[in-house]
């Protein structure tokens, strides 16, 4: 597996073999990622969006636990076959589970979620008493 037409120095080499004899003894072992994320918030509720491309709905987990989201997915790697090898991969493969904390109470009932075009959006609308946060004018005596 060599990524290089330029020739290294020897020290270059030895790098590269170790690095090439770890990657063939994995035997399509799958790591640990963490795809990207964006929070947004609102005065209503936080929107999550999570990169997570190339994976079946199906096999998308989304939990939430009073205050705390959890959200787990796996993307295997498909081991070569006969008479094909890898040259370069920068895809990512293996299982993550991202857990998220949020400061107000979520009310799970309203919450939601919808998977298009390789991006998790979930919607979780704060709950009504966190709406209010009224103003209340106390008068001096």
């Amino acid at each position: 597996m060599r990524f290089s037409i330029i020739d290294r120095e020897p020290f270059f080499e030895t790098v590269r073999d170790n690095l090439e004899k770890m990657i063939k003894n994995t035997n399509c072992d799958n790591g640990i990622y963490q795809p990207l994320t964006e929070i947004r918030e609102n005065e209503k509720a936080y929107i999550i969006k999570i990169q997570i491309p190339g994976i079946k709905k199906d096999d998308i987990q989304v939990e939430l636990n009073e205050n705390n989201l959890s959200v787990k997915a796996e993307r295997n790697f498909e081991c070569n076959k006969e008479n094909e090898s890898v040259l370069m991969s920068e895809f990512s493969y293996g299982q993550f589970v991202k857990t998220i904390e949020f400061a107000k109470d979520i009310d799970a009932e309203k919450a939601e979620s919808e998977y298009k075009d390789g991006i998790l959006k979930i919607t979780l609308y704060k709950k009504e008493e966190i709406l209010k946060n009224e103003v209340k004018k106390i008068a001096v005596k």
